[in-house]
C-alpha cells in the first residue's frame, strides 16, 4: 500500500519534471527563432512579404465574399462545418458549425 502510495508520488515528481524540461526546451526554441539565433531558420524576408501580401490580397478580393476561406497551407474550408453530431443533452442531430450554440440553450447555461 505505502509502496503504490510512493510510485504515485514518484509519478508525479516525474511528470511535473518532464512539463517542466519541455517547457523550457519549447520556450528556448521559439526565442531563439524569433530572435533569429538559428542558422537552420533561414527565412527569406521577400518571401515572407510576398505570401503575406498574397494573403492580404485574397482576403480582400470581392469574390470571396468578405471571408477568407483558404488557410495557411491553401486548403479552403467551408464557412460553417457540415459535419453532424448528436446533442448530448436532447439526442437531437446538430451541425457542427451550430453546435455550441445548440449546446447553450439546450443546456441552458452560457459561457
Amino acid at each position: 500500500m505505502a509502496n503504490e502510495a510512493n510510485g504515485k508520488k514518484e509519478m508525479l515528481v516525474f511528470t511535473e519534471l518532464l512539463d517542466s524540461v519541455i517547457i523550457d526546451v519549447a520556450s528556448e526554441c521559439h526565442r531563439a527563432a524569433r530572435l533569429g539565433l538559428d542558422p537552420r531558420l533561414n527565412v527569406d524576408e521577400e518571401e515572407e512579404i510576398r505570401v503575406s501580401m498574397e494573403a492580404r490580397a485574397m482576403a480582400e478580393d470581392p469574390d470571396n465574399g468578405g471571408k477568407y476561406t483558404v488557410d495557411l497551407f491553401g486548403q479552403s474550408h467551408p464557412a460553417v462545418a457540415s459535419d453532424i453530431f448528436n446533442c448530448m443533452n436532447c439526442g437531437r442531430s446538430v451541425v457542427a458549425g451550430r453546435f455550441a450554440p445548440h449546446l447553450e440553450k439546450c443546456t441552458g447555461k452560457v459561457f
